[in-house]
């Protein structure tokens, strides 16, 4: 089908390994669109599987930060500076992230570093 045409963000390629059509567009409802209007216009046969995200970027070395939130709206306004860094794991490392709270004094309340580690 020559959807490529009408739509430059559907593309489609052969896998050389399995010999599988893959198809790539701009998320799981654009191509079940497409999926459908195959099944529908060429009476194709289609065995699908899950869409699979491409991430193609990833923590390739340590980087640090530091930010600073400043918000005045009348009243107490707050004020919060974090630092911290990111870095890659091990590659044999079982986890996929670690959080590790190294903050001094208690004056973050911890319900507040389920959302943090989210």
């Amino acid at each position: 089908p020559p959807y490529g045409r009408e739509d430059p963000t559907f593309r489609r390629h052969m896998d050389e390994k399995t010999g599988e059509t893959i198809i790539s567009g701009m998320g799981e409802l654009h191509l079940q669109i497409y999926i459908e209007r195959m099944l529908r216009e060429y009476d194709l046969e289609l065995t699908t599987g899950a869409p699979r995200v491409s991430y193609t970027e990833q923590i390739s070395q340590r980087s640090d930060f530091v930010y600073t939130h400043k918000k005045q709206t009348g009243g107490q306004g707050m004020y919060a500076k974090v630092a911290g860094f990111i870095e890659p794991l091990p590659e044999d490392s079982e986890e996929n992230f670690v959080f590790e709270n190294r903050i001094i004094g208690t004056a973050i309340p911890n319900e507040y570093f389920s959302a943090i580690e989210a």
